[in-house]
């Protein structure tokens, strides 16, 4: 913020009088505090009910008498304000001045005014070495933090880092880190892989509370010399934040456990080795075939008289090719059918996320799930309030490739790629004129019949909002709150993490302002 600094000159004790003017009967009296803190001085005020501030200005002194500097807040409105860089270690004096519209000036207390002195800044560095290691995301979103919205946010996906078992990759803990932040759906296996879902036990199913809670309270008790002046958080609104978080995200818990075990139940019922995604690509179709939980029976793919032995030995999850004769494939567990597809007419989701395709076992070319080619489907999110449908093509070509983009059978867009060796992120939005509920997307490209040939589908369910990514880029969908749009989805690359934090503080808006 500019601020423009004018020196005030006055004479001792007629200060109050020269710059105020005297005491005027019936002027509003403004209550105003001031906190120090390392290099800082926090002032709050209270801004006035039924009046209209027109400016605010504030007056700093380092004797409260003689001489004064006016901090002009440019004609911004606020009720708190951050004076910092602050190079003595003197008692400073404020005062402040609030315009009204109709030119009337309240005041904060004339011959008592707040006061406070800032704090050695010598000492941050030895609190930042002690405490780098144990707050990685947090340190290095420093500089970006602006409110306490976005400190917690990153203090949370901390708590992930430092908790989670040493095998979870960084794609689970951005999972769980989402799951955290808002648990307002009915099932984790609406959003989640079975791997996934089992990657959370130790966060929902093995939870004890007081671990949560003796983080926050560490971390907010270790961190205040470094944000709650830069948050601009009074000491007391700082403490009841502290537990009002822990308070939240207890009840969050507290949700998510009863989610998790209704889940679990759910995958108990089920028999222990289900066919969860169908996957063509140029070798042909492959089952992803999913263990639940250890079976010593024979696990079987049959068609008519033809079967094919799955093992499983360490993996939980097998891909089986499919021989391009079979017509249906039927799922058998010591001799017993559990599980058969396709089921006619039905298009169903998996339990990763992926399509499984009906009507024909091969009949996968205008719905694929995975793609084969340069270019893909990398972000969607729709607006059903607009009707505003935003779109992100990602990619690489040695050459150019002219896409298109279709709902249904018409024609979104056409464009010709960009050939280059470094992947590309393409997007664009349309408002939908339509009355349709639902409808597909398809990514397409000519082929060498001219012709357009389906690259990948994606359906869309018109009646509400949506936000889905790629994460890592090109890698398994999933439900975001957060919009990368021209640029990569992909947290797990060192060079991307700077980026992806600012963009974490949009999903921790559920929290109540102090």
């Amino acid at each position: 913020m500019n601020r423009i600094k004018l020196n005030i000159f006055a004479l001792g004790i007629l200060f109050p009088f020269l710059l105020f003017g005297a005491d005027i009967e019936g002027n509003t009296s403004i209550k105003l505090d001031a906190y120090g803190g390392p290099g800082s001085i926090l002032l709050i005020w209270d801004l006035p009910e039924n009046e209209i501030i027109s400016s605010i200005r504030i007056f700093r002194s380092n004797d409260m008498m003689s001489t004064y500097e006016i901090i002009d807040l440019d004609g911004i409105i606020t009720d708190r304000y951050l004076d910092n860089d602050l190079f003595t270690h003197d008692l400073l004096f404020y005062r402040l001045e609030m315009e009204t519209i109709d030119s009337r000036i309240l005041s904060s207390a004339y011959h008592t005014p707040a006061f406070a002195r800032s704090m050695d800044t010598q000492h941050l560095d030895k609190i930042i070495a002690e405490l780098e290691q144990s707050y990685p995301v947090t340190f290095s979103a420093r500089s970006e933090i602006t409110d306490i919205h976005e400190f917690e946010s990153v203090l949370i996906y901390d708590f992930i880092l430092n908790h989670i078992p040493s095998e979870i990759s960084q794609m689970n803990a951005l999972q769980m880190y989402l799951l955290m932040e808002e648990i307002n759906f009915d099932s984790f296996l609406n959003i989640l892989s079975v791997e996934d879902f089992k990657a959370c036990t130790f966060l929902f199913a093995d939870n004890d509370p007081s671990v949560l809670h003796d983080y926050i309270e560490n971390a907010f008790n270790e961190l205040e010399p470094l944000f709650r002046q830069q948050v601009l958080f009074a000491p007391a609104e700082w403490h009841d934040e502290k537990l009002d978080l822990i308070d939240i995200l207890n009840r969050k818990f507290s949700s998510a456990i009863e989610i998790y075990r209704d889940d679990s139940a759910f995958l108990e019922s089920l028999p222990p080795v289900l066919i969860t995604n169908l996957v063509k690509d140029s070798s042909g179709l492959k089952i992803s075939i999913n263990r639940f939980r250890v079976n010593e029976s024979s696990i079987e793919l049959h068609m008519n008289e033809e079967s094919i032995s799955v093992p499983f030995e360490y993996n939980d999850s097998q891909m089986i090719s499919i021989p391009s004769h079979w017509e249906y494939v039927e799922l058998l567990i010591a001799g017993d059918v559990v599980q058969s597809l396709p089921e006619e007419g039905v298009l169903s989701i998996a339990l990763d996320d992926q399509y499984i395709f009906s009507d024909e076992i091969f009949d996968m070319q205008t719905m694929r799930s995975i793609p084969e080619k340069d270019f893909q489907l990398n972000e969607i999110a729709y607006n059903a309030i607009e009707q505003k449908l935003s779109v992100e093509i990602a990619g690489n070509s040695d050459w150019s490739i002219q896409l298109g983009l279709f709902i249904n059978d018409s024609l979104l867009w056409v464009w010709n790629s960009v050939p280059g060796f470094e992947m590309s992120f393409l997007d664009s939005n349309w408002v939908l004129m339509t009355s349709k509920e639902n409808g597909w997307l398809h990514l397409c490209q000519v082929n060498e019949n001219d012709a357009w040939k389906i690259l990948e589908s994606r359906p869309l369910h018109l009646q509400e909002s949506f936000h889905e990514s790629k994460v890592p880029d090109l890698g398994t969908w999933t439900a975001l709150s957060f919009s990368t749009f021209g640029e990569s989805n992909d947290i797990t690359r060192s060079q991307q993490n700077k980026q992806f934090i600012p963009e974490i503080f949009a999903l921790y808006q559920n929290y109540p302002n102090p």
